[in-house]
């Protein structure tokens, strides 16, 4: 006997709630690049944790945290696509869409780490979303990576030393300039080509933050490492704008509390670079310290690069620079007793 379509309409829903739930969890992709067992993963894999138990079971994170979502350009676009809901971005990539990120890496824009936290927390975290509303996006915290540093075949602890030496750049535009402006022979690769230019020759050196070099293969072919640190990098982790504003407010309020804070993210990576340090004779390198002289002559020669930069970013470079230079004299004034 043939079924009613009334009947038949029942039974299709039936079927369909029974395969898709009221309740099911609202999943939360999250892209990053983190080396598994590293400090960064923590930081992820407690993320996850605080997600679930704080929701109780209503967020479900699906970590793409070892690159199983693509490249970072990859992992941008289904940020903004609302394939992946929250994600960790370098400047660097992030400055694609957001090209004023660039003025962060002007050499020698910071005068202190406390300077620099200061600055991330009351300047660059606001305005940053400012910029980011447009492309759908919502920045979440800074993941700090650390000061920008020069690893190499031989010491550098001078720019005379790094005349034609051939180190290897990001696409960053600042980091370019400053190798540029004391005289290096600079090179772009993409990452993994890196240690194999350095056992060919192409290479002899390039810039990464301590964690990024003290344990990993960059150590056995560039051994010596230069604390220039003439710019503080770090990652964005941000949020796809319009699904966290489509999440019930207190599931959006957990999404955003969860991962650890700016304070937190600081005190493990820079114990992590520090404990990188202190066991260099056992990882097989030796760092070198600038002195007040050296540094002096690091900053004399890349005097100019901040307008270099802000032109050639454009956009609302000049506005977030001056945002900077008064986040300073706000940091100065804190510190007057």
């Amino acid at each position: 006997m043939p079924i009613p379509l009334s009947r038949r309409a029942l039974l299709a829903t039936s079927a369909a709630l029974a395969v898709t739930p009221a309740n099911a969890a609202t999943e939360v992709a999250v892209g990053a690049y983190v080396i598994p067992g590293s400090p960064g993963a923590k930081l992820f894999t407690d993320f996850a944790e605080r997600l679930k138990t704080q929701s109780n079971g209503a967020l479900a994170p699906n970590m793409l945290i070892h690159g199983e979502g693509g490249s970072e350009e990859q992992v941008l676009t289904a940020l903004r696509r609302g394939r992946i809901q929250v994600a960790s971005l370098s400047t660097l990539v992030l400055s694609s869409v957001i090209p004023e990120v660039g003025v962060l890496t002007i050499p020698f824009l910071h005068d202190s780490l406390a300077e620099v936290d200061f600055i991330i927390d009351t300047v660059v975290i606001p305005r940053v979303n400012e910029l980011a509303k447009d492309k759908g996006l919502v920045a979440l915290r800074w993941l700090e990576l650390g000061p920008q540093n020069i690893f190499a075949k031989k010491p550098i602890r001078t720019p005379a030393d790094a005349k034609s030496v051939r180190l290897r750049t990001t696409q960053d535009i600042a980091t370019k300039l400053f190798l540029e402006a004391v005289k290096a022979d600079v090179i772009y690769l993409p990452s993994p080509d890196v240690i194999p230019s350095l056992q060919t020759g192409l290479l002899d050196g390039g810039v990464t933050p301590t964690i990024a070099y003290a344990e990993t293969g960059l150590v056995r072919d560039a051994p010596h490492y230069s604390l220039v640190g003439f710019c503080q990098i770090g990652n964005m982790i941000l949020a796809n704008k319009k699904w966290l504003d489509d999440l019930p407010a207190e599931q959006a309020r957990i999404v955003r509390d969860s991962f650890a804070s700016n304070a937190e993210i600081r005190t493990l990576i820079r114990a992590a670079a520090a404990s990188g340090l202190a066991r260099q004779k056992e990882l097989g390198f030796t760092s070198y310290d600038l002195t007040p002289e050296q540094r002096a002559a690091w900053k004399v020669l890349t005097t100019g690069i901040d307008k270099q930069v802000i032109a050639e970013l454009g956009g609302q470079s000049q506005s977030l620079f001056d945002a900077v230079q008064a986040g300073k004299k706000a940091f100065a004034a804190s510190q007057v007793r």
